[in-house]
This record gives C-alpha cells, structure tokens and sequence, in this order.
C-alpha cells in the first residue's frame, strides 16, 4: 500500500494539471493512468484534430492559391507521411508532461483503478492489484467517444474519433453521422482533401444550438467546400463489407460510402470507478461538484468531462487548478462563467458567455454590435471576408455578456473578451484600448466601436 496527500485518478489535461499544481503546493501526489499520458486531448482529441486541419488547410489554399497570384501544382496528400508527423508530434508533447511530472516528483502509476473508499483506489498492476491510499482524491478520468447501437462496431470501415486520428489511411468517401462541433470539424478536413464526405443531422440545422450566425456561415463553407449536409436525418440502418459502408437514411436516401465515422458526442467515463457504493450525486453519469469541485463526499473531487457538460480540455485544466488548490487548503473558486467555446472549422467560430438570445431572454437592456469581416483591412488582405464579429452588453453599463467572432484565428481572438469579462470590463474600455493594425483581433475594436455608436470603418 501507497499513500499520498493526493491522489489522482486519469492522467488527461485535467489530472496532470490537478497533479503539478498539487506538487507546486508541496502535497506528495500520485497519477494513476491506465493508458497515455495526456488522455484524450493529446493523443486521439485536440492536438491530432489541429494537425489534421491545419494540414487541409494547407492544401485547400494551396489548391485555390491561383486568385491569390499563384500557380499550384497539383497537391497530393500522403496520409502515411502525414501520421508519423502527427504521431511525432504527440510523442514528443506527451515525454513534455511525463518530463515536467517527473521533475515535480509526482509518482506516476500505470494501470485501471477503481475506488475501494472515498480516499482509497485500487490500481490493476500487471503484478496484481495494489491499493493507493490518499488524504484527498480528484478523479479525472474523462470521456469516450459514444458508440451508438445501429453502427457495425466489428467493421474498421466504421470509425469513432479516437480512430479516425490515428489512422495512416484517407478513405475515397466518407459518412458523418452527427453535425456538430466534432462532425463539422472532420467534415472540414476531409472535404478539403477532396474526399467525397456526406454530413448527417438529425437536427434541422447544424451545430446545434449556436448563435445563427455561426449556423450559417458554417454550412455555407462545407456546402462551398462539397459538403453533401443532410439535415433532419437520422440512420435507420447501417452495414458495412469489405468494400464500402451501406446507410439508410430517414429521409428515403440511401448512402454507399468508403468509411463512416461516427461522432455523436461523448459518455464521461464514470460506471467502473465504484462512485455508486458511495452515493456521490450524480446525473446521467456526470459526477455534482461545487465551485470548488468538490463532490458530494468529502476529501473526493471530480474535474473535467466527468464532472461539467462542457466537454473542454481548457475547462478540465481550469478544474484541475481548482481541485488541486482546494485539496491543499487554498481557497480558489470558479463557477466556469466565462468559458471560451471553439469550432475550428474553416472559417473559424469561437464564442464566450451568453448568446444573443440568452442576453436577451435575462435582461431587458441588452445591446448587441456587429462588424463584418468584409470591411476588415487584414480580412481583404487575406481574401478571407466571411465572418463577423458580435458584442453583446447591457446598455446600461457597457458591462460585457457574450461574443461571437467568425472567421481566420478566431479562436485566439475570443480571449480578448474573455479577459474583459472575466474582469468585468466594459464594452467602452475595449473600444478605448489601441489595437495593432492591420490585425484580426482589431475587430473586436471595431465592433466595440460600433456599439458606442462611433464606429469609424462602417455606417450605423
């Protein structure tokens, strides 16, 4: 038997996090992992996806790059060149947290564990089981891909995520069953690589629920890119051969592709830790914690995928500063208000705190600017002008609500108006604050502007 002030249960970028500001705070820590370190953010989540689109990207302007002034030649891809860089990539970035775990002293234990008592795990060793005892628990064992029954599992023509990253192949064609965040993601990469890709919702639109706009300019750049998006659909069947994945659809289609992945969303890993025997509240498998991520049992913790409905590694990091702090006395909260959220599509969507219409539905003052991304000098520079940016306030106080902003490095741009609302900044002080030009991130000045009246690059 082992014994730590801290232990801590799955090794993705909430629990190595929870683990390093644990040691920081001068706790003795262990991270029990049963497979990689970096979970699935880093090995089959984020980190490959990023690579994956940045490489279609590529050449999708590449193979557009002749209205920009360039003759391209022909672009071909090389999925096995393409999977050893990617798995390079991930290699190395995971020896970067097994290297910064090591140098805080944080014991690293291998292997499936399960709760024995609140602050007792059982790990599956190859040598036999061996109980870790811990003043305090986090568990941060994260999510799976879901696998919904109609699929043919035993084909590897059908793919989850976890899959479709790690694979050295491009299919001919491909089915996407699910229209949002991931599936829009993936119908990207792989339309921009000229592999025939058919998109299915069961909603009437994709991306459910985010703002209109986004809906909009998303399905308009798939549609552009050869996306074939059917929307209102569900599969009523599905088989698979050594040739090709046979669907039908609700709406009396049939569709024969290559591959199919499936990317309905993700089930948090939470049935095999023995929560149950100890009541902790939960709800359709996502652990209840407080703003301190503490469950319902004390000295136990729960961060990430198991314990919050935004399924972020960004969100799993914040949890676990906040659980480790907690754990080691230090009185550090966060109600996860101010979340950015991402679509790395091309263009991009990135978005924070309430939308339009939730503003809208709270207060009675809200005031919302836009500015278009065609009256943005860097924008027309890039050729790139589909896009906007939205700030949403309330008029009384100029206090920020939310924020859309679509287009190229929107995802970076966001954080701007998280860090105003994060410290309650006003819609006046951004408009206030120089901004480099010519740059993306000017817009969010220019929508600022615009919603002070004054805007200076566009009329009212």
């Amino acid at each position: 038997m082992r014994s730590y002030d801290i232990a801590i249960l799955g090794g993705g970028p909430g629990g190595y996090t929870a683990a390093l500001r644990a040691a920081q705070r001068g706790a003795s820590v262990c991270l029990i992992e049963r497979d990689a370190l970096g979970g699935t953010c880093l090995n089959v989540g984020c980190i490959p996806t990023k690579a994956m689109l940045h490489v279609s990207d590529l050449a999708y302007r590449a193979g557009n790059a002749s209205a920009m002034g360039l003759a391209a030649g022909q672009i071909a891809f090389d999925a096995e060149t393409f999977a050893a860089r990617t798995a390079r990539t991930v290699t190395a970035l995971r020896k970067g947290v097994a290297s910064l775990l090591k140098a805080r002293k944080v014991d690293v234990i291998k292997g499936a564990g399960r709760l024995t008592a609140p602050t007792a795990i059982e790990v599956a060793l190859d040598k036999g089981p061996e109980t870790v005892t811990a003043k305090s628990v986090i568990i941060a064992t994260g999510s799976r891909p879901a696998r919904p029954g109609f699929a043919p599992w035993d084909s590897d023509r059908v793919m989850t995520t976890d899959e479709a990253t790690t694979t050295d192949e491009l299919p001919a064609s491909i089915l996407i069953v699910g229209g949002g965040v991931i599936g829009c993601e993936f119908a990207t990469f792989y339309a921009e690589l000229g592999v025939k890709t058919v998109l299915v919702e069961m909603l009437d639109g994709l991306l459910g629920g985010l703002d209109a706009d986004a809906v909009k300019v998303v399905t308009a750049s798939l549609t552009a890119r050869g996306v074939h998006i059917r929307t209102d659909a569900t599969v009523q069947t599905m088989s698979a051969d050594t040739t090709a994945v046979t669907t039908e659809l609700s709406i009396d289609q049939t569709v024969i592709t290559h591959a199919a992945l499936i990317a309905v969303g993700r089930q948090p890993n939470t049935e095999e830790l023995g929560l149950d025997e100890f009541g902790a509240v939960m709800t359709d498998g996502v652990i209840s914690v407080d703003d301190r991520c503490r469950t319902s049992i004390d000295h136990l913790y729960a961060i990430g995928d198991v314990a919050c409905a935004k399924q972020y590694a960004h969100v799993a990091s914040r949890m676990g500063i906040v659980a480790a702090d907690a754990a080691t006395g230090h009185d550090t909260t966060d109600d996860l208000s101010v979340v950015p959220e991402c679509v790395y599509t091309h263009p991009e969507v990135a978005f924070v705190g309430m939308s339009e219409l939730e503003a809208s539905d709270e207060f009675d003052d809200v005031k919302v600017a836009r500015f278009p991304l065609q009256a943005s000098g860097m924008a027309q520079a890039y050729g790139e002008t589909d896009g906007l940016v939205k700030l949403i306030a309330r008029q009384s106080n100029g206090r920020v609500l939310g924020a859309l902003v679509i287009g190229p490095h929107a995802t970076d741009t966001i954080h701007e108006v998280a860090v105003a609302m994060r410290h309650a900044l006003t819609v006046g002080q951004l408009a206030e604050t120089i901004h480099a030009h010519p740059t993306f991130a000017e817009t969010i000045h220019e929508a600022a502007e615009a919603w002070t009246g004054l805007p200076i690059h566009m009329l009212r």
